[in-house]
């Protein structure tokens, strides 16, 4: 299990959320705990609560998506007392918004009054309830959560991000979690 508790490490900015290599990392150079976590970056001064390349297809992306979120649980029962933790998952789900903004090339305007800072705030207070619930909930040591290794989700989540390992990668993953290996064969239909 990945340590991720509080350092005296000054936090460096990246200008990729990918190293030489091309694949998610862990930040432990970062000294805030949400700040380590390999979707977040930072460019320009700024931090980026999602920094994934949008590679892997659908198949990919949700690979991606569930080895992140497990790192993202184990994070938040590990910090269960954490400066912020309860305004994480909204901090991350305002960074989907300006990364599918990023995607398509808009600029949105961020007034405090405007429209697209409303719905910001309606996604972060959204967000925020879910993530304090959850950390609530990841306090009870009788939660059964599946098992966990920080480096065996880094490279989930860095397999999904290429087309090439996504389909497989997802097979494997289903198959550990029924216990079962799954073969890519298809099955003919009875008819």
């Amino acid at each position: 299990m990945r340590k991720l508790t509080s350092g005296n490490a000054s936090e460096q900015p990246s200008t990729s959320p990918t190293n030489s290599l091309g694949t998610l990392r862990f930040h432990d150079e970062a000294q805030e705990p949400l700040h380590r976590l390999p979707f977040i970056g930072r460019r320009h001064g700024e931090v980026k609560f999602w920094d994934v390349p949008s590679t892997g297809g659908y198949v990919g992306g949700n690979l991606t998506g569930e080895a992140l979120a497990r790192i993202f649980l184990d994070t938040l029962r590990q910090q269960p007392d954490a400066a912020t933790p309860g305004a994480w998952l909204g901090w991350i789900a305002m960074g989907w918004m300006h990364h599918t903004f990023d995607m398509a090339g808009v600029k949105p305007d961020l007034h405090p009054d405007h429209r697209f800072s409303t719905l910001r705030g309606q996604v972060v207070g959204f967000a925020s309830v879910l993530s304090h619930v959850l950390r609530e909930a990841l306090k009870n040591p009788d939660l059964q959560l599946p098992a966990f290794d920080s480096e065996a989700c880094l490279r989930q989540a860095n397999d999904g991000l290429n087309p090439r390992t996504a389909g497989s990668a997802i097979l494997r993953t289903a198959g550990a979690r029924s216990g079962r290996r799954q073969s890519r064969k298809v099955k003919p239909q009875n008819t």
